[in-house]
């Protein structure tokens, strides 16, 4: 029990240091939490709430769970039978889910069968939100499903970059990758790009914050046809949009690349991007751009197959000029957060990709010619953003 006063001792300076606004503060907070819990649980519930935890709280997720009603009724509560009454749903079952949401805290219990919306329940029911549930659910536990089989059959192949290989989504799901699914289901594909669209924290700084855009990019070359950045594979353009809206008087072409199927799907470009059809395995046409733009492209690729992005990338960049950014996680030797290592093994069952650290990224990189200029690391949230250039011939 000395351990668990000793953290709790640890919590409570964190706290104060995470209101304080102290950037670092909050996700040792966050970890001094999850260490205090496993210092308080014994064995047995430990590996008791690792066994059911996950899955009860994600089919609970997945049922209808009548978030959008509670959020919707103005701040006041909402009766389970209020909830049966307007959904022809058995009131026993809904307060069933209920127990479960409200004990993880994604809405509020204010009296029997009655539940209050909190920030959390508005959070959930966000495009982006409902889009990284269906995203998850229906793909990984169609892969749980199939691991023994996978592990059984052809066996584990963490990047099955050789012949004959099988990725465990491929075993699971009949494509390579998520990619092939995303081209093929319009539905799972409309989830990916919600999601995707939302990523970024509302309360995490941007990669243009991370990375001192507004400063590093401001002597851009000011030619009519001059190409300030190029965001490759930018999916539905949310990190141009918010860049040009930070910088908007930097000058120069801001340009979205990406397949077909995914620039189609985009209604309006933000204003001052224009797209571009682009396979980033192919030659890259724009030459001598001031930067060149990857986020959160190559961890859902195997260093093969991201030896062969980044020289495409290499090959059009302006030794004296061009600048290449990207905005990935960089893992730690040690100690990586529980977060940074569930997206590791996500990565690998999705896509069969990585995250690398920073020994890593550097191995990665000077294979294709790129010399690290400096890793900007994010105060908040996960990522940071690595700043690259083309070496020069020794």
């Amino acid at each position: 029990m000395t351990g668990v006063i000793d953290k709790l001792r640890k919590l409570e300076g964190l706290a104060v240091a995470d209101a304080a606004g102290n950037p670092k503060a909050h996700s040792e907070l966050l970890k001094g939490i999850g260490d205090l819990l496993l210092a308080a649980e014994t064995p047995i519930e430990t590996t008791s709430r690792l066994d059911f935890q996950v899955r009860t709280m994600q089919y609970c997720l997945h049922l209808p769970c009548w978030l959008h009603a509670i959020a919707a009724n103005d701040g006041e509560p909402v009766t389970a039978a209020q909830l049966s009454a307007t959904t022809s749903t058995d009131k026993v079952f809904i307060a069933r889910i209920m127990r479960v949401l409200t004990s993880i805290g994604l809405c509020e219990e204010a009296g029997y069968q009655t539940y209050l919306a909190n920030e959390r329940t508005h959070f959930k029911i966000k495009p982006g939100s409902i889009g990284a549930e269906k995203h998850h659910f229906d793909l990984d536990f169609v892969n749980g499903a199939r691991l023994v089989d996978y592990m059984r059959g052809p066996g584990i192949h963490q990047f099955a970059d050789k012949p004959g290989e099988v990725t465990l989504f491929e075993f699971a799901h009949g494509t390579k990758s998520i990619f092939g699914l995303l081209e093929k289901n319009s539905e799972q594909k409309q989830a990916f790009d919600d999601y995707m669209r939302s990523r970024r924290l509302v309360d995490a700084p941007q990669w243009f914050d991370i990375y001192p855009a507004a400063t590093k990019l401001a002597n851009a070359r000011k030619d009519a046809d001059a190409t300030l950045l190029v965001d490759i594979g930018g999916g539905p353009g949310q990190e141009l949009e918010r860049f040009k809206q930070s910088s908007p008087d930097i000058p120069g072409r801001c340009v979205l690349q990406d397949l077909p199927l995914t620039l189609r799907r985009i209604d309006k470009l933000p204003d001052g991007v224009e797209a571009m059809e682009y396979d980033f395995f192919t030659p890259q046409p724009l030459k001598g751009a001031r930067a060149y733009f990857l986020r959160d492209v190559l961890h859902n690729w195997s260093d093969a197959q991201s030896v062969k992005i980044l020289s495409r990338v290499v090959e059009a960049m302006d030794p004296e000029y061009s600048s290449l950014l990207i905005d990935d996680y960089v893992l730690a030797d040690i100690d990586v957060s529980l977060r940074e290592a569930e997206m590791d093994i996500l990565m690998w069952l999705h896509t069969s990709g990585i995250e690398r650290t920073e020994q890593h990224w550097e191995m990665l990189c000077e294979s294709v010619g790129l010399e690290i200029v400096k890793i900007w690391p994010a105060d908040r949230g996960k990522e940071s953003v690595i700043e690259l250039k083309k070496s020069q011939p020794k």
